[in-house]
């Protein structure tokens, strides 16, 4: 149980600071549908050879195939692509905080379709995230399609957080996921920027720098240790914890973009972090009570 809330909340932290590279990477000249598919492609790249070299067993079934396809363009794929061009509608923190949205979408699903209990602490957890979120963002600069574009990130990325769980490519090693899903994504998206003429090369070394990192540490890391977050914690708690996220965002873009602190923003801070430790402390009661 500890391992899988740490493998969260690292997760969280890498997921926290892609923003601020992916930001920087639009700001040398890259479209948005190229930073995708770059992405896309260099996590199917570095998880094979993770694969390899660790000597993981890449076998999945036709049914697993079919719905690492789905998942693959829909959850993880499309969750970029929206998130990606609400970057450069809405502040970074406004889009993180409507895709943040995505643990009440899955927490609801996951009762109303699967029947999951849902305890108190966990909807506490929930609201006091939500809230704290709210706090941190600056509404000040509103565009309609920013917004819906983020929020419909949180839906896709809802629906790939539950199929991690509920589908049958959920007994897969979280690296083999990884690979497949990137794959499948990275076709799709990269026929997308070239019917859109959004296709290009890095221009800068500073960009290729950018995606790789986004790629290696942002995405396949992040995405694996999610995985195993997922399995060990169950998908509403795993999206709960995973709130920590956006303060990791909020952080860093005072560090790196020198952005002002309001004291509503360091309440929300406050009120995501409670909200994990509320989590942790629930997975911690809830097993000592089996």
């Amino acid at each position: 149980m500890k391992k899988g809330v740490l493998a969260v909340v690292a997760a969280s932290f890498l997921y926290g600071i892609m923003p601020i590279f992916t930001k920087r990477a639009l700001m040398e000249g890259m479209t948005s549908g190229s930073v995708v598919f770059y992405r896309l492609f260099f996590s199917a790249i570095v998880s094979f050879i993770m694969l390899k070299v660790l000597g993981i067993n890449m076998q999945a079934s036709a049914r697993q195939i079919a719905e690492m396809v789905v998942m693959g363009i829909i959850g993880f794929g499309a969750t970029m692509a929206l998130l990606t061009i609400s970057y450069s509608l809405i502040p970074t923190g406004l889009a993180t905080m409507l895709h943040f949205t995505y643990p009440l979408f899955v927490t609801v699903t996951m009762a109303m379709v699967f029947k999951e209990k849902i305890t108190v602490f966990k909807t506490i957890a929930c609201l006091c995230a939500l809230e704290g979120l709210v706090l941190m963002s600056d509404f000040s600069s509103l565009s309609v399609v920013g917004i819906l574009l983020a929020i419909g990130s949180g839906i896709t990325y809802a629906s790939y957080v539950i199929a991690s769980k509920k589908l049958k490519f959920a007994s897969l090693h979280g690296l083999v996921i990884v690979f497949y899903v990137s794959c499948f994504a990275c076709v799709f998206f990269g026929i997308k920027a070239m019917i859109t003429k959004e296709m290009m090369l890095p221009p800068t070394p500073l960009a290729l720098g950018l995606v790789l990192t986004i790629a290696v540490f942002c995405t396949v890391m992040s995405l694996f240790l999610l995985t195993y977050g997922i399995k060990t914690l169950g998908a509403s708690t795993a999206s709960v914890l995973n709130m920590l996220e956006p303060v990791t965002s909020f952080a860093a873009g005072m560090i790196i973009y020198k952005e002002a602190i309001a004291l509503k923003g360091i309440a929300g801070c406050v009120l995501v972090i409670l909200a994990g430790i509320t989590v942790a402390f629930d997975n911690a009661t809830t097993k000592n009570s089996r």
